[in-house]
């Protein structure tokens, strides 16, 4: 079982990544900001429980459980799932996707190419430190 821990670190601490963050980015080492930070060999971290809310809303939560469990054959059969529009499903999965919660795997369908939703984690914990 895969388990991504979900950290918010004291202010000093998150502080501390961000200056980390900033010095990859600047280095080139990194190719966009992220909006959380990210490592993945501990986990993601927060500065704030209200950070954590504002990008893991309940829609992308459930955006998240539905491809883990439901294993949909694209983004518009997950919106199609979830009952929303295919525009707000497909920038939740982007950001899922930027976060590493999810992969995108490209291949080819009947009409051309189609892209496949995958879970790359079978549980998130929550972590205050």
């Amino acid at each position: 079982m895969k388990i991504l821990k979900i950290k918010i670190l004291s202010r000093d601490k998150f502080q501390n990544n961000m200056t980390n963050l900033a010095k990859l980015i600047d280095s080139n080492k990194l190719k966009k900001h992220p909006k959380a930070v990210k490592n993945n060999s501990s986990g993601i971290f927060f500065e704030s429980l209200a950070a954590v809310r504002k990008v893991l809303t309940d829609n992308r939560l459930d955006v998240w459980r539905t491809i883990r469990d439901q294993k949909p054959e694209s983004i518009s059969h997950l919106a199609e799932i979830l009952k929303r529009d295919f525009r707000a499903v497909h920038r939740d999965v982007t950001l899922l996707e930027e976060l590493g919660l999810i992969e995108l795997i490209k291949g080819p369908g009947k009409r051309g190419n189609i892209v496949t939703l995958k879970s790359c984690y079978d549980e998130l914990q929550l972590i205050v430190i």
